[in-house]
């Protein structure tokens, strides 16, 4: 007689799609959400060659689920298509509605750029916002057409600790991380009985926080990074594989919505390590 497996399998069988699936943390929910048994996992990220390499590489990572892993370009910083690039990608995630997904993770979010106060202006202040907030409240309007409905199925956003513990000259920052917090509580109302809650990240050793030493000489990296590490209560960094359990888990518990998840090891956030 086989052992009960009704607490390891709530997963399996389940379609996910993951917005901003082809690297980093996304890239890692994908591999997280397969090996937890997902039947079917669907990324997308605005470079075509990007999902296209990713999904390759999940395909050959994982043979025995290759079928199952698809991927589709959306680009979510494109203001004035947004909406009509974002029910695209809906569209062809499942198939028009007819293979409607289990789960979302919205991992999306392009590089953030820290500006003081006074240098801020309406232009950089909607550019901070497009991605991870605004484009993240247009894709919940329409994904609420095409989740299976009821409490088994969840969004997941993504914010980070800066709403909660914010840097000098971060304003524009701060704010985005905050109104996705609470967008994700509201939403958890108005798409009930979905699910919907926010995974907050500190840092996490990304093409995305990688990107901030382009400029800087092995030394300095080497340097800089053992200053991140120090300021860490583990001694380490976070790293996708381990913040993307905080996703897996939003989609196992069927009784959260409404909450913001912390996966945070470091006491405060890029401006003191890196030197932005």
């Amino acid at each position: 007689m086989p052992d009960n497996v009704k607490l390891s399998s709530k997963l399996h069988g389940s379609r996910i799609l993951v917005v901003g699936g082809s690297a980093g943390v996304g890239y890692a929910v994908a591999e997280a959400s397969i090996e937890q048994g997902a039947a079917a996992i669907i990324i997308s990220s605005s470079n075509p060659g990007r999902v296209e390499n990713s999904v390759t590489r999940l395909r050959n990572s994982y043979p025995s689920k290759a079928d199952g892993v698809s991927g589709v370009a959306c680009n979510l910083a494109q203001a004035d298509d947004l909406e009509t690039n974002i029910v695209a990608l809906l569209d062809a995630a499942t198939i028009n509605g007819a293979q409607k997904p289990d789960h979302i993770a919205y991992t999306a979010g392009d590089t953030p750029i820290p500006k003081a106060l006074g240098d801020v202006d309406l232009k950089y202040i909607k550019v901070s916002f497009l991605v991870r907030s605004f484009a993240a409240m247009l894709f919940a309007k329409h994904a609420s057409k095409y989740l299976v409905p009821g409490p088994g199925s969840s969004l997941t956003l993504t914010s980070g600790t800066a709403s909660v513990r914010p840097n000098p000259n971060w304003p524009a920052l701060t704010a985005v991380t905050s109104s996705v917090t609470g967008l994700a509580r509201a939403l958890a109302l108005d798409l009930r009985p979905t699910r919907v809650n926010a995974v907050t990240l500190g840092v996490v050793n990304t093409e995305t926080f990688q990107s901030y030493w382009t400029d800087k000489t092995s030394e300095e990296k080497e340097k800089l990074v053992s200053l991140t590490t120090a300021k860490t209560a583990t001694g380490a960094v976070g790293q996708p594989e381990d913040v993307a359990e905080a996703y897996i888990y939003c989609m196992r518990d069927h009784n959260i919505t409404r909450t913001s998840v912390y996966t945070i090891a470091v006491s405060s956030l890029y401006k003191q390590y890196i030197g932005i």
